[in-house]
């Protein structure tokens, strides 16, 4: 079975591994007198303040089931071939529908039409100019064009791999980024520097040059050089009308910002605790670290985390990964509409990342399937 591979030095890698002070107020108890079934929605310090209960509840007159039919798989071997990617980083869309995938291993960046058929490929191991290193995020752009993250350097590539631009992000540790309407960039950033995990979220103009921050979280790290087996992520997601929407793991808790920062919007959600049972610890161990010797300085909270992570589409909504799971094992996905209800859910095998929502389709990353095959899925989207 293919091996995933940690090239970063080891607290980054149970850092990344998990994925893969907070403006506005903390910790809001339950306002009113509101049943279990009922979405709140009041105005709080001139913050829209927006309460869910544990379980969807779908609007009058709106959807309330997400039907995945899937109608594109890439990447198994044609005829007994070689498979085509080694391991699997980063899936796009652009306006096109043409589907760009980063191989992490393999350091190629591969480029498909909307049917599956290869476009283009490229990408070079090294350390100068147009090389990469140890490229490990990739976005892309609608017009048809790439930025992809490598040691130090920010690149931008057009679809047939001629390199646009180069920016240097050597004074910033960035993990996750993305670009606004106006190619701003905002990008999450980290200090592993015990005995806090400090995150953030800052704001850069196109050419990388620090505007604000946005957003700060933290935490403490286990005691004695352990890694927390849930470290604490923030995500963040941009809208069509560049509105932020960002969270941090820990708290099942969204706040939306405009173009400036403020707070318009605190979207919560009620959740029960889930137990981390002996058999979960040990799936995960295995799973994310193999003969790692990370692996003994793995610390497990009692419970899961509330969130894994969020994607977003261009209607506004948010697909929110849990850490829930039915009697199949597969993995719970919330559905928040662009006012911050929580209308549905729907379920996705566990080896399945949600990536991107585009044009009425969702693409999933498979780090490895039963074969041990990363493989891209896309399923056609129906609302009922």
């Amino acid at each position: 079975m293919h091996q995933a591979k940690c090239l970063l030095m080891p607290a980054v890698c149970a850092l990344l591994a998990t994925a893969f002070a907070a403006t506005g107020r903390e910790g809001l108890p339950p306002a009113g007198a509101t049943s279990d079934q009922e979405i709140d929605v009041r105005t709080e310090g001139g913050v829209t303040v927006v309460r869910n209960p544990k379980l969807p509840v779908p609007r009058p007159g709106g959807p309330s089931e997400l039907i995945l039919t899937e109608d594109l798989v890439i990447g198994r071997a044609p005829a007994g071939g070689a498979d085509l990617f080694a391991e699997l980083r980063s899936v796009g869309v652009d306006d096109q529908e043409n589907i760009w995938t980063l191989d992490w291993e393999d350091i190629k960046v591969r480029v498909f039409d909307r049917t599956g058929k290869p476009i283009s490929a490229f990408g070079t191991k090294g350390q100068g100019p147009r090389e990469w290193q140890n490229p490990n995020r990739m976005v892309v752009l609608p017009e048809g064009t790439a930025a992809v993250l490598d040691v130090n350097k920010l690149t931008f590539y057009s679809l047939d791999g001629t390199c646009i631009k180069e920016l240097s992000t050597a004074r910033s540790f960035m993990a996750r980024f993305k670009f606004d309407s106006l190619g701003n960039i905002y990008a999450d950033s980290f200090d592993f520097t015990p005995p806090k995990l400090k995150l953030g979220l800052i704001k850069y103009d196109p050419a990388l040059k620090r505007i604000k921050a946005l957003a700060e979280a933290a935490e403490s790290l286990p005691a004695g050089g352990g890694y927390n087996a849930f470290t604490t992520l923030l995500y963040h997601h941009i809208t069509a009308d560049d509105r932020v929407v960002w969270l941090v793991t820990s708290k099942y808790e969204f706040r939306v910002l405009d173009t400036d920062g403020r707070l318009l919007r605190h979207i919560i959600k009620a959740h029960e605790p889930l137990k981390v049972t002996a058999s979960e610890k040990k799936r995960l161990l295995e799973e994310r670290y193999g003969d790692s010797m990370v692996r003994d300085r793995i610390v497990f909270p009692d419970a899961f985390p509330p969130v894994s992570f969020f994607i977003g589409d261009a209607e506004g909504r948010l697909y929110v990964q849990t850490y829930e799971a039915d009697a199949k094992g597969r993995i719970a996905h919330d559905v928040f509409d662009a006012e911050g209800h929580c209308f549905t859910r729907f379920f996705l095998p566990r080896e399945e990342m949600p990536f991107v929502v585009k044009k009425g389709k969702l693409y999933v990353l498979i780090l490895e399937n039963e074969e041990g095959i990363p493989l891209v899925k896309r399923y056609a989207m129906a609302w009922k």
